[in-house]
């Protein structure tokens, strides 16, 4: 298996840029071929997967992982255009999946992918922790590979992303917006530091998501308005305090050491797609915050936490 460290020079991989590979949108063409969610009911991790891959540098792997997710998920769901949805009461109606979709599809060709996340991501945002953040964070996902390449591929992933959010939609909890923060990125990174100390005082799949579900709105903020991103803000900071009720965070974060790439290639090596997103996400937080709770998250994830600093001095 090969990666690139994502913070040591402007390109990752063999990409000619970070996110643009056709091989992301091989993946996701293999990828619409198969079911949202998998048999024992979980969501189907795969565009996540795969996408995150991309952007740690591990475009050569997406292949592998797409045909493997494609082959354990269920049927494909095939996109309804042209029907008049009623989106305000077809919100959270799983069969109007194929009509989301189609919905998507026909507002981005016809408005443009940054103008349908504008008005739709504010309007999920209440289901922020809707399949416990999965709706939002493959939004965010989809985001980031249309904002490096806008291709038909990335386009229907988005689609797909957006159609599934909206039709497993449930509203969360109560959250009312704050006046404007000058600093979104910082103040959603700051929410991700908290969730990863919860995480690492308590590590499960269900705290993961605190973290993952944070840097999905990172993505996501800069193609919101300020209102709109303090509403996101909000909704964030109430789903954790529900999510984190009776848990106490971690005291003293201890960090092993490990470095960035075997970080990354310990998550993609594992085969497991909440590593490879948890390392992601929390690698791109630690570029942005510096705080060393994003490295012992990823350390703990991959399973290199009680290596120890000694066994990483001459990698």
């Amino acid at each position: 298996m090969t990666g690139a460290d994502p913070g040591a020079s402007p390109a990752r991989g063999t990409s000619p840029a970070p996110g643009s590979s056709t091989a992301l949108d091989e993946a996701f063409e293999r990828m619409a071929s198969a079911g949202f969610e998998l048999p024992n009911g979980f969501v189907n991790h795969g565009a996540m997967a795969c996408e995150a891959l991309d952007a740690l540098g591990f475009e050569g792997e997406l292949g592998e992982w797409a045909r493997r997710f494609a082959r354990i998920a269920g049927p494909a769901v095939t996109p309804k255009a042209g029907s008049s949805l009623d989106w305000s009461e077809s919100l959270g109606d799983y069969k109007a999946l194929p009509e989301w979709i189609g919905h998507f599809e026909t507002a981005i060709a016809d408005d443009g992918w940054t103008a349908v996340v504008e008005v739709w991501v504010p309007r999920l945002v209440p289901g922020m922790a809707t399949a416990l953040f999965h709706g939002v964070i493959r939004v965010g996902h989809a985001v980031r590979a249309i904002q490096a390449a806008d291709t038909s591929a990335r386009r229907e992933e988005l689609a797909r992303a957006l159609g599934y959010w909206a039709a497993r939609y449930r509203p969360g909890q109560v959250a009312s917006a704050n006046d404007e923060v000058d600093d979104i990125q910082q103040a959603v990174v700051a929410a991700a530091a908290d969730g990863a100390r919860y995480y690492l005082a308590s590590p499960s799949i269900y705290f993961l998501h605190g973290v993952t579900g944070a840097m999905a709105i990172e993505l996501l903020a800069p193609h919101l308005s300020g209102s709109d991103q303090s509403a996101a803000l909000a909704q964030l900071e109430a789903e954790h305090s529900a999510m984190y009720a009776g848990a106490r965070p971690v005291a003293e974060v201890r960090v092993a050491g490990a470095p960035r790439q075997v970080l990354a290639t310990a998550a993609e090596s594992s085969g497991d797609p909440h590593e490879v997103k948890l390392v992601e996400a929390a690698l791109r937080a630690l570029d942005l915050s510096g705080d060393p709770v994003f490295s012992a998250a990823s350390e703990t994830v991959t399973g290199l936490t009680s290596k120890g600093a000694a066994r990483w001095s001459s990698v």
